[in-house]
């Protein structure tokens, strides 16, 4: 069984990892770009070993053009990177509130409230780990979610308003998605992309999921049912957002297949002892 890498080695091996996703390219490349911003000694031998590594554990594949060998990461190695907070071109960003969430207080009392909004949460946070989400924070009414794969964003957020709607409390859920680059300190996540998700899940309706036209772009090879509601003009952006209304049914496959991420498989060893 391998040994778990230091901290410093596990750094180096996730940045390979980072630029191998980015294209294929030789271990020689790789070392350039890594001197960019690392005083490595013997650089050089280290990138290489490490690709080698990467590949012996599935995390890298490897074609050769003649005497030259090109790394390029494979769905586990990008599993990885999303598991360390790491989104090579991008990700998507899931926003949920429930509607009118201060009249479950008037209802209820602050203890049935409390429990109707736990029940509620655990419908969601089941639909994040089946679709490969990772949840950022709480925000008291809502969840923030990112996903590395946006079809998987788009088939969680139909997954989600499912299970609300089945459940026997059917509180008034929405959700805003959106996706693009994102500025991340520590555990959490910031920039324009974080700020159009959570304004498209302001301006959504009980009921409604709206994705901006940019995430369902992304989205060729499992495209959503979806219906445009055109420009949206959002809070603090001057410039308005194409978006659209993601169409689901409480019991039916009319929106967002069951996603077939490319993230289901999880690989073993050195990515697991990280």
């Amino acid at each position: 069984m391998p040994t778990k890498p230091s901290s410093h080695h596990a750094d180096l091996l996730l940045e390979l990892l980072e630029l191998t996703s980015l294209g294929a390219m030789p271990a020689e490349q790789a070392a350039r770009q890594l001197r960019r911003a690392h005083l490595y000694t013997r650089l050089a031998r280290r990138a290489a070993s490490g690709l080698e590594m990467l590949e012996a554990e599935g995390l890298v594949e490897s074609t050769s053009d003649g005497d030259q060998v090109f790394y390029r990461t494979t769905p586990s190695g990008l599993a990885t990177l999303e598991r360390h907070g790491r989104f090579p071109g991008g990700a998507a960003v899931l926003f949920t509130d429930i509607v009118a969430s201060t009249e479950l207080i008037a209802e209820f009392g602050e203890d049935g409230a409390h429990e109707r909004r736990q029940r509620h949460f655990s419908l969601l946070r089941a639909a994040v780990a089946a679709h490969c989400g990772r949840e950022v924070k709480s925000l008291g009414d809502g969840l923030m979610v990112i996903f590395a794969d946006p079809a998987a964003a788009a088939a969680c957020a139909v997954a989600m308003q499912r299970s609300v709607a089945g459940d026997s409390d059917r509180l008034g859920l929405r959700i805003g998605l959106h996706a693009g680059e994102l500025l991340r300190e520590g555990n959490d996540f910031f920039g324009t992309t974080v700020i159009v998700a959570r304004r498209l899940c302001e301006v959504a309706e009980a009921g409604q999921i709206v994705a901006s036209d940019e995430l369902l772009a992304l989205n060729e090879d499992e495209p959503a049912a979806a219906q445009s509601i055109g420009a949206v003009a959002l809070k603090g952006l001057d410039e308005p957002v194409c978006a659209s209304e993601l169409l689901w049914s409480p019991g039916g496959e009319t929106a967002g297949r069951p996603a077939r991420s490319r993230f289901l498989r999880r690989p073993t060893s050195i990515a697991m002892a990280w």
